[in-house]
């Protein structure tokens, strides 16, 4: 998740923080055809929606599953905005029928931050603040949130100083997440990173031997293709500097 000198840097760092598929729709168990599956799967809770529109349920359910249409299925630009921009905006009515679901604060923010992110946004700064408003509300709620705990800390670890960017501060959001939830790929992974970057090398190892092993992971669309792989990869990096010669 390449970075723009000035404000533009925030939106460009969201592709990072925000971990892609890593906060898509809770899917533990990936459904025949996934993701193909999604298209029909969101007309039938639009369809639901029509006749249910004050239900804050359902509307969650709706920017979670635009959120999965966006990340796992559509490759035109475009339409992945729109995607991401519909789901921003059933998660905002979800809230603002129950401001304390805490769900709908987070899906507001990953949708939101998404389509900045592709929109190549020019005004970064209030979408960094809008995105942290939510992710913090949605931990007042639930300071068990891991999906919002991992998304703030990674987006704590990205983002510039002058930005409100603190790597500290990053890492026990991370922490916090893994404590709460560990089967959250993305976490582990950016907690691995700082590890490393520590010079923890071996607590680094066990966070990457729990993506490997995870039995079950949230997202494992995301975690096949993506998180398990990296961590292989990066655990044979660090056996082999660890080898003598």
């Amino acid at each position: 998740m390449n970075k723009i000198i000035g404000i533009v840097v925030s939106v460009a760092a969201l592709g990072t923080f925000i971990g892609l598929g890593e906060v898509s729709a809770q899917r533990d168990e990936m459904p025949d055809g996934y993701p193909q599956s999604i298209e029909p799967e969101l007309q039938v809770l639009l369809g639901r929606l029509h006749d249910e529109p004050s239900s804050q349920e359902l509307l969650v359910k709706v920017a979670s599953t635009y959120f999965d249409l966006a990340d796992d299925f559509l490759t035109d630009k475009v339409k992945r905005q729109a995607a991401y921009e519909e789901g921003a905006k059933a998660a905002k009515q979800a809230f603002q029928i129950d401001e304390t679901n805490a769900d709908a604060h987070f899906f507001h923010a990953v949708n939101l931050g998404n389509a900045a992110r592709l929109q190549g946004a020019t005004k970064g700064a209030l979408v960094v603040t809008e995105i942290k408003s939510c992710l913090n509300r949605a931990i007042e709620i639930n300071p068990k949130h891991a999906q919002a705990l991992q998304m703030m800390g990674g987006m704590l670890l990205d983002l510039p100083r002058f930005l409100g960017g603190n790597e500290q501060k990053a890492q026990e959001y991370l922490e916090r997440a893994i404590a709460a939830d560990g089967n959250y790929a993305n976490a582990r992974m950016l907690v691995a990173t700082l590890y490393r970057k520590q010079g923890r090398i071996e607590d680094a190892r066990k966070q990457l031997e729990a993506v490997i092993q995870a039995e079950h992971p949230h997202y494992r669309y995301t975690w096949e293709r993506k998180y398990k792989p990296e961590a292989e990869q990066i655990l044979k990096e660090l056996t082999r500097k660890s080898s003598p010669d």
